[in-house]
């Protein structure tokens, strides 16, 4: 997200990305990259997943204390902690199917070691969340898989390094140990150790199913009160002043209807530039993720 005090700078921006983009002249950013392609010529098929044609939801809610735009990992992982704290009236509209932006091809691996405290606080929470609490919750195997996991080390400079994670995600309760490459050959048998200095084994991480990961998420969030709904492209954010005179985000318009709220959390990823298109008059944003 970006912070700017000075709306100018946003209007030239808008203005400059409009003009160099191939889809110039749409009414709508969203709609369009919401509409159709045409199958390329010669394939031996009318249509592909990705050139398929999606439906709207019927309706949408009338007012919402939060909407949510995107439905990845950071969308729906925003949904299920929001109701957890109680904050149930939220909304998250997704233009497509949950996960089917970058989230579906993502990796999922959950190595818990790093050199931030911060970090390995948080992935070792997420790991608490994927193997005791979404299943025992929600009743849905949120596709977490404990493999263990390797950090390869080819020289000594490396290893130290390797050794200091260990040390600090000793303190953050995250076991793991060091390892020869013989040991290693043990744990991998596949891997090349002729060429290994040492490992970082760490046992208790894993890798999570992305898809499988954001149904329980959601499913999670819905059981407390949340609205998740799919193949709805958000085609405009109202603004208007409030008794200072400040622009503030007043609603959320797609294209089954206008959701009143006064929160807006913009976690549509690759989408994330049209979604700031909609709302450049002179509204304030704020920076979760800031450099």
């Amino acid at each position: 997200m970006f912070v700017s005090r000075k709306p100018s700078i946003w209007k030239r921006f808008a203005s400059k990305l409009v003009r160099n983009c191939p889809w110039n002249g749409s009414s709508s950013v969203l709609t369009r990259l919401e509409s159709s392609q045409a199958a390329v010529s010669g394939v031996p098929y009318k249509k592909t997943l990705k050139n398929d044609e999606t439906q709207s939801a019927a309706r949408v809610p009338s007012h919402a204390d939060v909407v949510i735009i995107g439905g990845g990992s950071i969308g729906c992982n925003l949904l299920y902690h929001l109701t957890k704290f109680g904050v149930t009236n939220v909304v998250l509209l997704e233009r497509s199917n949950l996960t089917s932006g970058t989230t579906w091809h993502t990796g999922g691996l959950v190595w818990r070691l790093r050199p931030s405290d911060t970090e390995v606080q948080l992935l070792n929470y997420t790991r608490e969340l994927l193997s005791e609490i979404l299943e025992a919750e929600t009743g849905i195997y949120p596709g977490w898989v404990q493999n263990g996991g390797l950090f390869v080390a080819n020289n000594k400079d490396r290893l130290d390094e390797y050794k200091r994670l260990m040390t600090l995600g000793k303190a953050c309760g995250v076991d793991s140990f060091v390892l020869g490459p013989q040991d290693t050959k043990k744990i991998c048998p596949l891997l090349n150790v002729s060429d290994v200095y040492g490992t970082l084994y760490s046992p208790g991480d894993g890798a999570v199913d992305p898809a499988e990961f954001c149904l329980a998420l959601s499913r999670g969030a819905i059981k407390r009160g949340a609205t998740v709904i799919e193949r709805c492209p958000v085609t405009g954010i109202r603004v208007g002043e409030d008794d200072f005179g400040v622009q503030r985000i007043r609603a959320v318009e797609t294209a089954v209807g206008t959701i009143d709220t006064s929160c807006v959390v913009n976690c549509s990823g690759l989408y994330q530039v049209s979604v700031y298109l909609h709302a450049l008059r002179d509204c304030a944003f704020v920076s979760l993720f800031g450099n």
